[in-house]
């Protein structure tokens, strides 16, 4: 009888020991698991902080202030806008005048406006190719005029045959008319035009000097037959 109760009595406390043992365990289990949610809990909610502070960082970098649109609005607006220059175009054209033209545009975009030469026109007279400038006169010469200038160095103007004192505008005159100059050949007029061309008009007629081929022997010869 006695062992039967001993028996029992081991029995209950390996039970006992059995559910306190199971009850650690769960309870480590469970802390553990909590501890795991917790961690991801935190990772998540950590990592969705930064990736909407990254947004919001990135949307107020791009997104430009008032002042930067003003800015931007005036920035298209003027490369939008072209410049423009007056040139008066007379003699063998269709309709003389003074027309308003792109800043860059050709003498012959610009004879294109005039309505076009006249039949009686000399094209070789000017440089059709040529950048016009600002404020400049172009006239085209008819045939005869241009025979004539060949002949005498008249200088022709707006229609009208004088002698202008002899001398040439440098700033305006075409290659045909800056060959009747002494010394002045075709290579060194195209020279003359392609300066003008690509520096404006000369300030005075020393400028000229500055051309390539022209040197102060050859200005000596022409300052007195030309103007600016």
């Amino acid at each position: 009888m006695m062992a039967d109760i001993q028996g029992k009595l081991y029995g209950g406390n390996m039970i006992k020991e059995l559910c306190n043992h199971m009850e650690k365990l769960i309870k480590n289990e469970f802390w553990k698991v909590l501890a795991g949610v917790l961690s991801c809990c935190m990772l998540l909610n950590g990592c969705g902080t930064a990736t909407e502070t990254e947004i919001d960082w990135k949307l107020e970098e791009e997104v430009p202030t008032e002042q930067e649109m003003v800015m931007i609005e005036e920035k298209n607006l003027s490369a939008t806008e072209e410049a423009l220059i007056y040139v008066y175009i007379c003699g063998a054209v269709a309709e003389p005048g003074v027309y308003q033209i792109p800043e860059g545009s050709r003498l012959f975009e610009a004879v294109d406006v005039a309505g076009g030469m006249l039949e009686e026109a000399e094209y070789a007279s000017q440089n059709l190719a040529r950048v016009l400038q600002d404020g400049e006169q172009i006239q085209i010469l008819t045939k005869e005029e241009a025979k004539c200038l060949n002949e005498t160095g008249i200088s022709i103007q707006a229609g009208n045959t004088t002698e202008s004192k002899g001398l040439v505008n440098i700033n305006t005159a075409s290659v045909q008319e800056l060959t009747t100059l002494t010394g002045i050949g075709e290579s060194r007029a195209q020279a003359i035009v392609e300066y003008r061309e690509a520096n404006g008009f000369f300030k005075s007629i020393d400028g000229i000097k500055n051309v390539t081929g022209i040197k102060d022997g050859l200005f000596e010869k022409i300052k007195d037959k030309i103007t600016v």
